[in-house]
């Protein structure tokens, strides 16, 4: 199997089983308010983080967030595996996958670190040479 389609393999297997295993199951529940709410979003390694730190009063957000991304390794782990991929490389791709079906107005991370909200000039994309490229949307220049 060549290296593009193990890739791509690899991105829908880790996709249909965080879909179906590890965010699908909040069903409109805290974790989905909290992503439109932008107080969480998803982040260029694959994993679900808070955009603040967490107070006090969001530990049982962080509780169902650190269960989510737990499953989320292990879906990770398994995908690599059956590819023969590392994990961080899936984890990469099932985040640019994740990243790209995000409303524009919820928070991701990019690559740098940097939280920010998507917009329609976020770069949220895999090159013809397979470089992932997650981006905050360029700074508007002032006149």
């Amino acid at each position: 199997m060549d290296m593009k389609r193990k890739i791509f393999t690899a991105i829908l297997f880790a996709g249909a089983l965080i879909a179906t295993s590890a965010v699908a199951i909040d069903n409109n529940g805290p974790v989905d308010k909290a992503l439109a709410a932008g107080v969480i979003g998803e982040q260029a390694d694959g994993y679900l983080g808070f955009v603040r730190p967490p107070t006090a009063a969001q530990a049982d957000l962080q509780r169902r967030i650190n269960e989510i991304n737990i499953r989320r390794r292990g879906v990770f782990s398994d995908a690599a595996q059956v590819n023969g991929e590392t994990e961080d490389r899936v984890a990469l791709l099932s985040a640019l996958r994740q990243i790209t079906k995000i409303p524009n107005g919820e928070y991701f991370q990019d690559t740098t670190k940097t939280w920010c909200m998507k917009s329609p000039d976020s770069q949220v994309m895999q090159t013809a040479d397979d470089i992932v490229v997650i981006r905050c949307a360029p700074a508007k220049k002032s006149n």
